[in-house]
């Protein structure tokens, strides 16, 4: 795990990021904080990747078969 970086949002959505756990090609994972203090991964895609539905819909399909627990 590595620190966040400069360029690294310090929330998403409800999350607050903490560091930075990976970057590939399609974007940057980092450990989460929800407002109830949940430990969350939270995935930043890029933004081309983001705007392609047909990523949008693979992606989707990958979160729900994540196991939980």
């Amino acid at each position: 795990m590595d620190p966040p970086t400069p360029g690294d949002p310090g929330r998403t959505g409800p999350f607050r990021l903490v560091a930075r756990l990976g970057a590939g090609g399609r974007g940057r994972v980092h450990p989460g904080r929800s407002g109830l203090g949940n430990t969350v991964a939270v995935k930043v895609v890029r933004a081309e990747y983001a705007a392609d539905a047909e990523f949008r819909r693979r992606f989707a399909h990958e979160v729900l078969r994540l196991p939980t627990g």
